[in-house]
């Protein structure tokens, strides 16, 4: 399924991917994360049911490294030649150049095996064409170094939109930080949430939860007020 987050603003959300992935139809066609392994079929179909064809999209942006995020990423590149976009600290995983940490926790290694058993998998190495840094621009969206997640997450921002990646989990009944068995810097992490929350925006985009679309940055303000 996809659908327009909110009218005319040229920015759909496709879900079912493993994670939600978010088009930017304008000014060039861009996706936010690819879902995992095995999805992108989906994720074609719902992008063609809106008109966009894979030779259409121009880049790929992974917000970090993680096999929910990047799992689908050689297909689509494959069928679009789009470029991958990514932080330095985490196109070293995506390519392969740096192994994905050994889990050490006890809930760490429930996590991920849960990740293994819906069908993540290991995905293919994918070259990233294009690193970013904190504050680079990406079709007018502005890049934020948020690590802590991973050592690379990025989230984007433009005007009233803040896509967020995997940094801040949304409901109807408000916000919450990511689980603690997800991050690799607590420290970090908070810093990054710290950071966000002096952000101006309407709207947050996660990757797994719906969007959430009025008053977003107070209530960001009022989740990290509220942090121990």
């Amino acid at each position: 399924m996809i659908y327009e987050i909110g009218k005319g603003t040229g920015i759909f959300c496709s879900e079912g991917a493993g994670c939600r992935v978010y088009l930017i139809a304008r000014p060039e066609p861009m996706l936010i994360d690819t879902g995992a392994s095995g999805r992108a079929p989906a994720l074609l179909r719902d992008l063609a049911s809106i008109g966009v064809q894979p030779i259409n999209v121009r880049k790929i942006v992974l917000t970090h490294h993680h096999l929910g995020h990047t799992g689908a990423l050689w297909e689509l590149k494959r069928r679009s030649g789009a470029v991958a976009v990514a932080h330095q600290a985490d196109a070293q995983y995506i390519a392969g150049k740096r192994a994905r940490r050994e889990t050490r926790r006890g809930m760490e290694r429930v996590f991920h095996s849960a990740i293994a058993r819906v069908g993540f998998g290991e995905p293919m190495l994918v070259g990233v064409e294009l690193t970013v840094e904190d504050g680079d621009m990406l079709n007018g969206w502005r890049v934020f170094h948020t690590p802590g997640h991973s050592p690379g997450h990025i989230c984007l921002h433009k005007r009233e939109v803040l896509i967020s990646g995997d940094m801040i989990m949304a409901s109807a009944g408000g916000f919450q930080p990511a689980p603690a068995q997800t991050l690799v810097d607590p420290v970090a992490y908070r810093a990054s949430l710290q950071m966000l929350a002096r952000l101006d925006f309407e709207i947050l985009l996660p990757a797994h939860n719906p969007p959430y679309v009025v008053d977003a940055a107070t209530k960001v303000r009022e989740m990290v007020e509220q942090l121990p």
